[in-house]
C-alpha cells in the first residue's frame, strides 16, 4: 500500500487556483518530490506559471517541504508539525515558479519528513499567469 494524497480543487477559476490537501500516511514511509499540483492539468491563464499566495493547515506528527519542479528544485516553503501555519504572502504578489530557473514547469512538490501513520490537512491559494 501507500501514503494517500488527496487533492480537491475548490476553485480552479480564470486567474486563481485552490487545492485542499489531505495527506494520510500508511507507515510506508515519505514522500519525495511527489507531484502535488500539476500546472498542465488546470486553465490556462496566458503562461504556464503560478505564484503561491497562501497555505494555511496543520500536519500532525511530519513535517513536510513545498518545492517548485526545475532543473535543480526550489523548495519555496517548510511546513511544520503540530501547529497550525499560515504562510501569506499575498502582499506581495506572492511566490512566483518564476523564480525556480532552468527547466521550471509550474508543477509544486511535496517532500515529507517522519511520515508514517500521521495525517494532515492544508490549502494552498495559487495564482495562475
Amino acid at each position: 500500500m501507500a501514503n494517500t494524497i488527496t487533492k480537491t480543487t475548490l476553485l480552479d477559476g480564470a486567474n486563481n487556483l485552490v487545492q485542499l490537501i489531505n495527506i494520510l500516511g500508511d507507515a510506508s514511509g515519505d514522500e519525495t518530490n511527489t507531484l502535488l499540483v500539476d500546472r498542465s492539468a488546470f486553465s490556462a491563464a496566458d503562461g504556464q506559471r503560478f505564484s503561491v499566495l497562501k497555505i494555511e493547515g496543520l500536519l500532525s506528527g511530519f513535517t513536510a517541504a513545498l518545492s517548485f519542479d526545475a532543473t535543480a528544485d526550489l523548495v519555496f516553503v517548510r511546513l511544520p508539525d503540530a501547529d497550525w501555519f499560515c504562510h501569506d504572502w499575498r502582499d506581495i504578489g506572492g511566490i512566483s515558479s518564476d523564480k525556480a530557473g532552468a527547466g521550471a514547469n509550474g508543477d509544486i512538490l511535496i517532500s515529507t519528513t517522519g511520515l508514517g501513520a500521521e495525517s494532515g490537512t492544508f490549502i494552498l491559494h495559487l495564482r495562475k499567469y
